[in-house]
């Protein structure tokens, strides 16, 4: 295990996955499902808080997950878009503890995130020199990302399907980048899904 203090995980999986027919959280990958693999590599490291937020089929995946130590939650309103899944994972996750420095944010979508990934992460957000640490893939930035609790409020204010890139662009400058080419990859659509077991090498998914 792996310490990461007074740094909280929210993995948001809240999307009904409409364009794949089926909640892509379950999709099995590696001999486990997308979601799980992500709380069982959350639970790897010794995070202050760690929440998972479901919203569409929260049910069916809520059941058909081992959530750990991590709180699940329900965004009621998921169907306003990312925004309100993000809002609902920073509101919880200071709920939780009052004290935490920053939060990570994980999609249950990335096949390609890692646990290598995470303390890379990790270990360049600990040196403080930025308040924001984000993968860069495409010459874009995105999430996994870490945000400083200075960011909070911005956080909390973004409305409708925009995520927390909106906020990372807004303050480039204040962004240590970590190269992750793969993250440019999620599902959406079957075809996606296909691509990711034709090329996941023994084809265990």
């Amino acid at each position: 295990m792996t310490d990461s203090p007074n740094i909280g995980a929210v993995i948001l999986a809240a999307g009904s996955s409409s364009r794949l027919g089926r909640p892509k959280q379950l999709l099995p990958y590696k001999g486990t499902t997308l979601l799980q693999r992500m709380i069982d590599m959350v639970a790897a490291f010794r995070f202050t808080s760690s929440l998972v937020v479901l919203g569409a089929h929260a049910k069916q995946i809520r059941d058909a997950i081992d959530p750990g130590e991590s709180t699940v939650v329900v965004n009621d309103h998921w169907a306003d878009g990312m925004a309100s899944s993000i809002r609902v994972g920073v509101e919880e996750s200071l709920m939780l503890n009052r004290s935490l420095d920053s939060i990570l944010f994980l999609l249950s979508d990335q096949p390609f995130v890692a646990t290598g990934l995470i303390r890379e992460l990790l270990t360049r957000h600990s040196r403080g020199t930025h308040r924001i640490t984000a993968c860069s893939y495409q010459q874009h930035i995105g999430v996994p990302a870490i945000i400083s609790r200075y960011y909070v409020p911005e956080l909390l204010e973004l409305n409708g399907d925009v995520g927390a890139k909106k906020i990372m662009m807004k303050h480039r400058d204040d962004v240590a980048e970590i190269p992750f080419e793969q993250g440019r990859f999620d599902i959406d659509t079957k075809e996606d899904y296909e691509r990711l077991r034709e090329n996941t090498e023994g084809n265990s998914c």
